[in-house]
C-alpha cells in the first residue's frame, strides 16, 4: 500500500508529529513518501530513508488552494492509497482540500492504525480520551488526522537531500501576518512542562511558574480557564481543545483536572501534582501527589532547586 505524510516544519526540520507519523510507517513497512510544507530557506527535512518533496510558498501567503492542487496531482498519478497528516491547523487544512477534491471523508483523532486485508483500521478517541472507537475506512483512499504523541517520532538522522518546488501564492492579497513571539522550549516538545491552573489565584503569581521553568529549563502550559482569562496564549494550553504533550516529567500546579484536561497530559511519563485539594482528580493520575497550597508550596520549591 502506497503511503503519503503531509509533513510540517519546526524550528528548521521536521517536527515531531511527523516523525511521529514516519516511526509507525516504518512499523508497518509501508512504502511511503513525505511532501513538506513551509517557508523556510534550508531546513533540514531530509533522509536517506524515504523521498523527500519540499513544497516552500512564500512566507507572506497563507492560502492553500494551489499546495493542496499538488498534492491531489501526486495522489493521483502515483496511485497513493494512504495520507496521514498530523492533526494540525495547517495539516487539517490541507487534508480537508484533498478529501474534497478526491471524494473521500478524512478521519480525524487517530490514536493508532492497521492494516487489515489491504483494508485502514484506525484506532480513535472521543469524549475527552475517556471512549476508544474503531473505524474501517472503505474508500479508495484513506485519509487520517494523526493525534500529535500518539506514536514515539523516529529517530532518524535528517538532511538537506530533498527536491524543492516554489508554489506561487495565490489571488488573495494578505496584508498583515501577526506571529506570536514565543521564547524557551516549545510546549510540544519539551523534556518537562510546568502547566498552571486556576490555583494560582491571580496572573501576578504566574511569575512562579516562570522562575521554575527557568530553574528546569521547562516549557510552560496552562488550562483552559487560565487561557480564557487571558493569563496565556492560547498557544500555551493544554487539553481536548489545546494541545497533547508528552514530557518526561509534567508538574500540574493549582490545577485540578478535569477531564478536558487530562486528555493533553495524562501520557507524560512522570506527573506531579500541586493542589490544595486532595480529593482533585488529577491527583488519581499523578506519580506523585502534594496536597497544600501552589501559593505557598512553589517558592518553597524554587527556593531548593
Amino acid at each position: 500500500m502506497k503511503a503519503l505524510i503531509v509533513s510540517e516544519i519546526v524550528d528548521g526540520k521536521l517536527s515531531s508529529g511527523s516523525l511521529e507519523i514516519v516511526s509507525k510507517a516504518e512499523e508497518l513497512g509501508l512504502e511511503y513518501q513525505l511532501i513538506t510544507l513551509g517557508s523556510e530557506e534550508q531546513p533540514i527535512i531530509g533522509s536517506n530513508s524515504f523521498k523527500q518533496t519540499y513544497l516552500k510558498r512564500s512566507p507572506n501567503s497563507l492560502q492553500y488552494n494551489k499546495i493542496a492542487d499538488y498534492i491531489s496531482n501526486v495522489i493521483k498519478n502515483e496511485q497513493i492509497n494512504l495520507v496521514f497528516g498530523s492533526s494540525t491547523y495547517q495539516c487539517r487544512d490541507i487534508i480537508a482540500y484533498l478529501s474534497v477534491d478526491l471524494n473521500s471523508s478524512p478521519v480525524s483523532n487517530v490514536i493508532n492504525f492497521s492494516l487489515e486485508n489491504d483494508k485502514v483500521i484506525t484506532l480513535n478517541s472521543i469524549n475527552g480520551g475517556q471512549q476508544l472507537y474503531k473505524t474501517e475506512i472503505d474508500s479508495s483512499i484513506s485519509f487520517l488526522l494523526i493525534r500529535p504523541k500518539s506514536f514515539e517520532p523516529a529517530n532518524i538522522e535528517l538532511n538537506t537531500d530533498f527536491t524543492t518546488i516554489e508554489i506561487e501564492s495565490g489571488n488573495c492579497n494578505v496584508y498583515e501576518i501577526h506571529k506570536e513571539e514565543k521564547a524557551g522550549p516549545q510546549l510540544e516538545d519539551s523534556k518537562v512542562v510546568v502547566s498552571a491552573g486556576r490555583g494560582m489565584v491571580d496572573v501576578a503569581n504566574l511569575e512562579l511558574i516562570n522562575k521554575l521553568s527557568e530553574k528546569l529549563n521547562a516549557a510552560i502550559g496552562g488550562t483552559r480557564a487560565i487561557v480564557d482569562a487571558g493569563w496565556m496564549p492560547y498557544s500555551q494550553q493544554v487539553g481536548q481543545t489545546g494541545k497533547t504533550v508528552k514530557p518526561d516529567v509534567y508538574i500540574a500546579c493549582g490545577i485540578s483536572g478535569a477531564t478536558q484536561h487530562q486528555v493533553g497530559m495524562k501520557d507524560s511519563k512522570f506527573i506531579i501534582a500541586i493542589n490544595k485539594d486532595e480529593e482533585a482528580p488529577i491527583f488519581q493520575i499523578a506519580d506523585l501527589g502534594i496536597v497544600g497550597d501552589t501559593l505557598t508550596v512553589l517558592p518553597k520549591l524554587i527556593e531548593n532547586i
